[in-house]
């Protein structure tokens, strides 16, 4: 279903998450498309209700590529959560 106006980010109705290969406890949400923008936006949720998302550009359809850009932004989150309360 597309948003009311050209080019807007087209609304998924399902909010269900699948299971990324290789990266325990995440998954992705459903991702949204922006026509305007040419790009796509990924949501990633974890076990414990942690959220975070990763814009790419629309030719990065691939879902090999998806994949590690996720598990690096996973990554990123995760050791941020590690270090943030020791004051870095």
């Amino acid at each position: 279903m597309a948003g009311p106006f050209p080019g807007s980010v087209l609304v998924v109705e399902s909010e269900a998450v699948s299971g990324i290969p290789g990266v325990e406890g995440w998954g992705y949400g459903a991702f949204a498309r922006n026509t305007e923008r040419a790009c796509v936006t990924v949501p990633l949720r974890r076990e414990d209700g942690t959220a975070t998302e990763f814009t790419v550009p629309d030719f990065v359809g691939d879902p090999e590529d998806v994949r590690q850009i996720a598990a690096i932004v996973i990554g990123a989150l995760e050791k941020w959560d590690r270090v943030k309360g020791l004051g870095a």
